[in-house]
């Protein structure tokens, strides 16, 4: 049900400061991104956004895409659509 995926993105939205991004890092999952960003930023305006990069969900990839985190990139996400 993505209207309870939305309402509980929005809850939680309202109740931090910070939000990164953890999805595929392919166009589709900056396309995406964006769609949550949407969501949340919606709630919380005051959101600091931040994407993770990680080709494999391993300790090392895990740990080295939190320690450099990145904007979402537009460019990438508009190439879907």
């Amino acid at each position: 049900d993505n209207a309870g995926i939305a309402r509980n993105l929005q809850v939680q939205a309202r109740r931090c400061s910070h939000l990164i991004l953890w999805l595929d890092c392919d166009r589709e999952g900056e396309n995406i991104s964006f769609e949550v960003v949407k969501i949340c930023t919606d709630a919380n305006p005051r959101l600091t956004i931040r994407r993770a990069q990680f080709s494999a969900v391993t300790h090392t990839d895990i740990h080295r895409a939190m320690r450099n985190l990145v904007d979402p990139n537009q460019n990438v996400a508009d190439a879907v659509d």
